[in-house]
C-alpha cells in the first residue's frame, strides 16, 4: 500500500467518522480537515520530543539530586 493509498484511506475514514457523528461536511473539506489533523499530529510529536537542552538540564538536575554534581 502506497502513501497515497494511506492518505485516501485516512480521508475516507475521516469522512465516515464525521458523517457518523452527525457533522455535515462537504467532501472537498475532508481533505482540508485531514491536512489540519496531520499538522496538529506533527506539532504534538515535536513537542513530545525533548530538546538537547532539556535533556542536558534534566541530567544536571539528577546529578544535583544525587549530590554528585557535575565533574569539573
Amino acid at each position: 500500500m502506497s502513501a497515497a493509498d494511506d492518505k485516501e484511506l485516512g480521508e475516507t475514514s475521516l469522512a465516515a467518522l464525521l458523517a457518523s457523528s452527525g457533522v455535515a461536511v462537504a467532501q472537498d473539506e475532508v481533505a482540508s480537515i485531514a491536512r489540519t489533523l496531520e499538522r496538529i499530529d506533527a506539532a504534538a510529536r515535536l513537542l513530545l520530543r525533548p530538546s538537547f537542552d532539556d535533556t542536558l538540564e534534566a541530567y544536571h538536575r539528577l546529578l544535583e539530586q544525587d549530590g554528585a554534581g557535575p565533574d569539573k
